[in-house]
């Protein structure tokens, strides 16, 4: 499945066509449909003229040969952040929408994402043909936009003013188009681990995705002057992909290599944002300390290829029982950290009892001697602290929390404690 509009990053699933659930394989069969449908309907009233096709001309060379030179920022990018595949199309694309019909922006679609495939075949052809469909869908959408102008090319109306007002409109339902069905799909597909919010909640995505369709839109106006204009196109969106690698190169210091999670640095950072945030605004929020019990009598007994596995699995099952925007890190070992913002200690309490408890539920397939092992029976201790009570900064928070997490272990493990309970009577809720 193809990401949001923009940079239409791949993620999350399953390339098989037999592994997609029947409801979203029967909604993807209806776009798909719907867009066929669009374009035949197109295809009796469109005014196809040399121009136009000069234009497909110029777009498709431009977003093949974006593609070719882009390949090596790709290779580096996917060598940082393992598979998938970022394309910045939406460049070409989106300008074929307002300065094209309907039938070739279809070919337009069909013809730039052949290539794609040709070039990235690891990318099933299902989620090609749904992406195609999708765009087609947002480009009829946008065509009863630019209708309000005279439709697609008509970009050098009476009013400059009316004209980028109709162009941005265009935009808005372009992509939201785009995004609803995308997030429909994702909706009911129901991967493991991929949610609607996962797919659009990065805000820095959503940046890079307005970016490329507002230089698609500048774009369009340079082909429809002259289609020579095009040539300087490809400097600034070249450097527009090297700063997604450079982005995630970034993402990826940060990040825990075993687990996913944060690492300390990163996680750190947001920490520091987010008590800026609360300083602001007058809040509070939690941190959780989390110590999975016996962790050495795991790698002693199966080794340390399972105890990674076990490290993995309690690191999603954290993660699955907190919200998209909390920060979960890994500091080392088997030593986790939770970053609740705008909760206070009860509500921490809460949310370390239901981590308490999905770790108790685990049982981890992991590789011993050749054969896979069910490892059951897992057990945290969790230490809970809270912004400002137990200290006004990062590091008097993690002691706290830390302490807290020091009394779970001394009063039998497999429970939460929080802060307050070490100066009252402990707070305890144990298995």
């Amino acid at each position: 499945m193809a990401g949001k509009t923009g940079s239409r990053q791949i993620i999350g699933e399953s390339g098989s066509l037999l592994t997609v659930p029947l409801r979203a394989m029967c909604y993807q069969l209806f776009v798909v449909v719907l867009a066929l449908g669009a374009l035949g309907w197109s295809m009796t009233a469109a005014t196809v003229t040399g121009t136009h096709w000069l234009t497909l001309a110029v777009l498709v060379a431009c977003a093949v040969a974006h593609n070719e030179l882009a390949r090596g920022i790709e290779q580096g990018r996917r060598e940082v952040s393992g598979p998938g595949h970022v394309d910045l199309c939406s460049v070409w694309l989106f300008a074929g929408a307002l300065l094209l019909p309907l039938p070739l922006v279809g070919l337009l679609l069909v013809l730039v994402y052949g290539h794609y495939q040709w070039r990235s075949t690891f990318i099933a052809l299902h989620r090609r043909v749904f992406s195609i469909a999708v765009l087609v869908l947002s480009a009829l959408s946008a065509h009863q936009v630019l209708s309000l102008v005279g439709g697609p090319g008509h970009l050098f109306g009476p009013s400059v003013s009316t004209t980028v007002g109709v162009i941005l409109l265009a935009l808005a339902v372009y992509t939201g188009v785009d995004v609803a069905l995308i997030a429909t799909r994702v909706h009911l597909y129901g991967a493991p681990g991929v949610t609607v919010r996962k797919v659009f909640g990065d805000p820095s995505k959503h940046m890079l995705e307005i970016s490329t369709l507002f230089y698609g839109s500048l774009l369009a106006f340079a082909v429809g002057y002259s289609p020579m204009l095009v040539v300087l196109a490809f400097p600034p969106v070249l450097m527009l992909h090297r700063s997604v690698l450079l982005k995630q190169v970034e993402e990826k210091s940060r990040k825990d290599s075993k687990t996913g999670l944060f690492n300390s640095e990163g996680w750190h950072r947001n920490a520091t944002r987010e008590r800026s945030r609360a300083l602001r605004a007058k809040e509070g929020f939690g941190v959780l300390m989390v110590d999975l019990d016996h962790f050495k009598k795991v790698n002693d007994t199966y080794g340390h290829v399972a105890g990674d596995a076990v490290l993995k699995a309690v690191a999603d099952a954290i993660s699955h029982e907190v919200r998209d925007y909390d920060s979960v890190g890994r500091f080392g070992g088997e030593e986790f950290v939770v970053l609740l913002p705008g909760m206070d200690e009860d509500d921490g309490c809460g949310v370390a009892e239901r981590i308490r408890h999905a770790v108790t539920q685990l049982v981890v397939e992991a590789p011993v001697e050749g054969r896979t092992t069910l490892i059951r029976n897992l057990s945290a201790s969790i230490g809970v602290s809270t912004f400002p009570s137990a200290g006004d900064d990062i590091e008097p928070l993690l002691l706290a929390a830390d302490a807290a997490l020091y009394e779970a272990k001394n009063t039998g493990r497999n429970r939460v404690v929080g802060w307050t309970g070490l100066r009252k009577p402990v707070l305890a809720m144990a298995a």
